[in-house]
């Protein structure tokens, strides 16, 4: 068809319309607003959603109300929040008023005196002879204030104080009678209210979604002789935004951009779901007012809706399942609360009237994409969370005096105050498996694992194992076997359950006094025995329907069977009151398959030296302290060894890990846990980088811990070994102490070790792994990085080399097929991209894997060709190659420059490699000379001493640590430090300089470019730095 202005695109998202051929429905509107004005009605509120357009009736009203009579001024209070002082927003509506009259009149501004603000501020009543100046120049209209976002203003309930903006207007209404107010709100239902009795019930209208037709207008008009739209186009997207003018807008917005880069002007049903997702995301933050104004058990009724829906769409069912009760399942108690929340999202039209459908299907897709269930639900352990604090307070004191009922009553109080603190569950039910009470135990459990089947399998199976062990005991076989059985249905390769039923079954044959009909059951059973027996049976049933919904997963808590007569369990341990309990074991190691390597001899919380070959006579006496519970003298041991060895960061880690856990001996507050993952074995300098960074965090937060909670951290020794990650990670995904992740170093271990991560729901921060492929894989929701991606690391180096006048160069890589190929390869097409996109031209790309490289003849035949510059991306083991270039390239004076990626930056390689370097330019995320990083530059070598090179790899590890210590909720659970992660916004004093936020994992920062400067490394010319 016709292609008229195929570079404009005339749909809006988000802004007020202005011209009035733009405008389409509200035509009931304006009849009444006119009606309205002309038999005196001084204040006419008008209420809708946010983004429903009522900012566009507004601006509309001047086109379409009498102008003879009424003089219009448009007013947005937007930018009024958290209540300012009422002097301020009367000089800006002054402003606005003697504006809008000057431009009507086609005069100068100063035609009316604008009263100054520090008068306003002494005296009010300055603001009416303010007025009587504009109604002399109106003549015989009348002034109608148009007030945009009117419920901004107030803050809580100020709406109806003395001395409010709102009781100022009311007293103007009365004094003036050529004044008339039409504002809008739509923030919160009791804004409208509050309005509606403080003006006495004046009369009022909805703008709520548009018509059939006025929709259709709205898609067809704006582009009208441009785009032609289908049918079953016009009718999807009715459906996806239900009239709701704003997502009309922003899905034909991008309708119109994906017809002009097709070229292809007609739109069919399948384009409008082609571009629902492009739309959602770029309109989350339009979408993010349908969540902000909800209290947390609105938004996780308003998950629970629509997941119901997708459910029912999945599953072909007309109607979806109640939303209490999907939540139910899930192990969620239905609070009148929830119950209430149904109601009022009802009412404030996010649901239909069936309260089990979202109005908007646009919405709806989006809250199973950015809000769902499983996510949302842990919310609701922050109700009442005050007051459970307070009683959270009295725990140790509890453990003290060795009372277990008084425990289980203590923890019964916080269930009763809010029913929905699952982090409560698992440890009630400890306690009441301590004291024998199983029922309850398993009761508490079965919700625990459906609130969260990951963290609670394995202790809802130690539960039903502890239980059937004490029913062998008491002979009652058949109920054990019940128990044994299960825990299969859960996990059907469990070897110590099977191995239960087997010896139940030797047991039942042997006993002569039971006759076994079919498998298991009596001929003659007691009445009572049946009755139990079913009761088992329907748990049993009750655990298989819980599988199929949720799953299983890994356990947060151990179990061991009930102590002896005189003691009691603290924190999982038999102790006599009044005396220490035992250190904690050592884990027993898991056995590694096809490795001689113990995993176990890879990590350690202080038990062991993982950098053995630095002699510290104080570290070996301070881990021999460690290993036997005796934490204040290895405090004092650690802290002497660090005294010998500043710059060694493992000495850091262990010293206030000691102190972690001899708060959790001498307090009973358990450590918060994060686990580290370097390459001790092959990048022991590379590793004490990333420790450095890691351990300053940990030490800043442990000075001054929220609730008595120290951090501790796991250090892990992956050796950048691919098979070794993944041993490693899935032994930290099994410590259920464990509650994120610092690494891996290199993105091939990462890629390797991300996987288990995955599944078991434990999220992971890269402070070094760049590959693009690590976040590009849509299933890797736990993956975060400090440093930014290949992507952009590769642009900016390439961007720099064309602006050196480099337009051929020869690049130096290794392959996929190398184990560490990955960040190689990554950076290696991101830079060839986006130079060819420049016009530059790749001589040779070649593979430093190669065994037959013959690097002398390759730069000759390199420089022979007009070769400029040669690009150096090696991987973590191919380091050494990069030096080998250099030299070849000095040697035979071939005058080719030399550029790579951040693997280059070690300053230890620089000095071995004396002058070859010289001139190198290298991309790296961070740099300790730039201005924005002096702080933490001047900071770290406080801790670490001056003759450590600040490296990028401790900032970003510093990061890291950082987003997961401010990331940490009162009751951590891997889950919530998850969907807090993806919120994170640090302030750069809380960082190594820049602002921490992350988008899908990435961070949004920008990398710096450094130059080999007299074998330094220092900060490019062109780039802002430290003097």
């Amino acid at each position: 068809m016709t292609n008229i202005n195929p570079r404009r695109n005339p749909y809006k998202i988000g802004q007020p319309i202005d011209e009035p051929d733009n405008f389409f429905g509200r035509d009931d509107l304006f009849p009444f607003i006119e009606d309205s004005l002309r038999n005196g009605t001084k204040f006419l509120l008008l209420h809708g959603q946010r983004r429903i357009g009522k900012s566009s009736l507004l601006k509309q009203l001047a086109h379409r109300v009498s102008r003879q009579e009424f003089f219009f001024v448009f007013f947005d209070l937007q930018g009024y929040n958290n209540t300012p002082p009422l002097n301020e927003i009367l000089y800006k509506l002054a402003e606005a008023i003697r504006e809008a009259i000057a431009e009507y009149l086609g005069l100068d501004s100063d035609i009316i005196t604008l009263p100054k603000n520090e008068e306003l501020r002494k005296n009010q009543d300055i603001f009416d002879s303010f007025l009587s100046q504009v109604f002399q120049k109106l003549g015989d209209k009348n002034l109608v204030l148009l007030l945009d976002e009117f419920d901004v203003v107030h803050s809580n309930s100020d709406v109806l104080n003395q001395g409010s903006f709102f009781r100022y207007l009311q007293s103007l209404l009365r004094q003036s009678t050529r004044l008339f107010i039409i504002p809008v709100v739509g923030r919160c239902k009791d804004d409208f209210q509050n309005l509606s009795q403080l003006f006495n019930s004046p009369p009022y209208q909805e703008i709520g979604l548009l018509n059939d037709l006025s929709a259709e207008r709205l898609i067809t008009r704006p582009a009208q002789g441009m785009l032609e739209y289908e049918e079953d186009a016009i009718q999807a997207i009715l459906k996806l935004s239900a009239r709701h003018p704003y997502f009309t807008q922003a899905i034909c917005f991008y309708l119109f951009e994906q017809a002009k880069m097709n070229d292809d002007w007609t739109v069919t049903c399948s384009d409008v779901q082609g571009i629902v997702n492009r739309t959602i995301e770029s309109v989350r933050g339009g979408l993010a007012w349908f969540w902000d104004g909800l209290s947390i058990s609105e938004q996780v009724v308003f998950s629970s809706v629509a997941e119901a829906q997708e459910i029912a769409i999945k599953q072909n069912q007309s109607f979806p399942e109640s939303p209490l009760e999907l939540l139910r399942k899930d192990g969620v108690v239905p609070t009148e609360l929830l119950t209430q929340s149904v109601k009022q999202l009802t009412k404030k039209g996010y649901l239909d009237d069936t309260e089990r459908r979202v109005k908007v299907e646009l919405v709806r897709r989006w809250l199973v994409q950015c809000h769902p269930l499983k996510q949302e639900i842990f919310k609701l352990e922050e109700i009442e969370i005050e007051e459970i604090i307070n009683i959270s307070s009295r725990e140790t004191e509890l453990y003290r005096h060795g009372n277990p009922q008084d425990v289980i009553d203590h923890y019964e109080k916080i269930l009763q105050l809010n029913p929905n603190h699952f982090s409560t569950l698992p440890v009630l039910a400890n306690k009441y498996l301590d004291i024998g009470n199983f029922d309850k135990a398993l009761e508490l459990y079965m919700r625990a694992y459906q609130v969260n089947p990951i963290c609670n399998k394995e202790g809802l199976l130690l539960a039903r194992e502890t239980y059937g062990k004490k029913l062998i005991e008491q002979r009652e076989l058949i109920k054990a076997k019940v128990q044994f059985k299960g825990v299969l249905e859960i996990e059907p390769d469990r070897e110590s359950a099977q191995q239960k039923v087997r010896e139940i079954d030797t047991k039942l044959k042997q006993d002569q006094s039971i006759s076994v009909i079919g498998d298991e059951r009596p001929v003659k059973p007691r009445k009572n025995y049946l009755i139990q027996l079913n009761t088992q049976q329907a748990i049993l049933g009750t655990i298989a329907a819980v599988i199929a919904l949720v799953g299983g997963g890994f356990g947060i808590y151990q179990f061991s069977p009930s102590c002896s007569e005189g003691q009691q369990k603290v924190h999982g341990r038999c102790v006599t009151p009044g005396t220490q309990p035992t250190p904690i074991p050592t884990p027993t190691p898991i056995p590694t398959q096809g490795n001689s390597v113990n995993i176990e001899d890879k990590i350690s919380r202080g038990d062991r030296p993982l950098f053995s070959d630095i002699p510290n006579t104080y570290r070996d006496q301070g881990i021999k302290a460690f290993k036997t519970g005796n934490y204040p003298q290895a405090i004092n041991l650690f802290q002497n060894a660090r005294g010998n060895n500043l710059e060694d960061p493992e000495l850091l880690i262990y010293y206030n890990n000691a102190k972690a856990h001899d708060t959790a001996k001498t307090r009973g507050n358990k450590p918060l846990t994060l686990a580290v993952v370097v390459p001790v074995d092959n990048a022991k300098a590379i590793a004490e980088e990333i420790l450095r960074g890691v351990a300053q965090a940990q030490n800043e937060f442990n000075a001054n811990p929220p609730n008595n909670r120290l951090l501790e951290i796991v250090i892990a020794n992956d050796g950048n070994d691919l098979e070794q990650a993944k041993q490693i990670a899935q032994r930290l995904v099994k410590d259920e102490s464990v509650l994120g992740v610092i690494g891996h170093h290199s993105s091939a271990a990462t890629e390797a070790a991300l996987p288990i991560y995955e599944k078991a729901g434990i999220p992971v921060i890269s402070p070094t792994s760049t590959a693009n492929n690590l976040t590009n894989n849509s299933s890797n929701s736990v993956f975060f990085r400090t440093a930014p991606s290949d992507t952009v690391s590769g642009k900016v180096l390439a961007d720099y080399v064309k602006k050196s006048r480099v337009n051929k160069v020869v690049v130096f890589y290794n392959s996929n097929s190398s184990p560490q190929g990955t960040y190689s390869n990554s950076l290696r097409e991101e830079f060839i991209k986006n130079f060819e996109n420049d016009q530059g031209q790749i001589f040779r790309k070649i593979n430093l894997t190669n065994q037959t490289l013959n690097i002398e003849q390759e730069l000759k035949d390199a420089a022979s060709q007009q070769v400029q510059a040669a690009i150096l991306f090696p991987d973590v083991e191919h380091k050494g190659v990069a030096v080998n270039i250099a030299e070849v390239n000095t040697k035979n004076n071939l005058r080719l420059k030399l550029f790579g990626g951040d693997s280059l930056y070690s300053k230890e390689r620089l000095q071995d490699a004396g002058n070859v370097f010289e001139g190198l330019v290298i991309v790296v995320p961070w740099f300790k000379e730039a201005q924005k990083s002096k702080n933490f530059t001047d900071s770290a070598k406080k801790y670490w001493g001056e003759r450590v090179d600040i490296s990028w790899r401790t900032a970003a590890s510093f990061d890291a640590t950082q987003a997961f210590i401010k990331s940490l909720p009162f009751n951590p659970l891997r889950e919530r430090i998850l969907e807090r992660l993806r919120g994170i916004n640090l302030s750069s004093q809380l960082t190594s300089g820049d602002k921490l936020i992350f988008k899908d994992g990435e961070r949004q920062s920008q990398p710096i470019l450094v130059e080999v400067e007299n074998g330094q490394f220092k900060c490019l010319k062109t780039q802002e730095c430290s003097p």
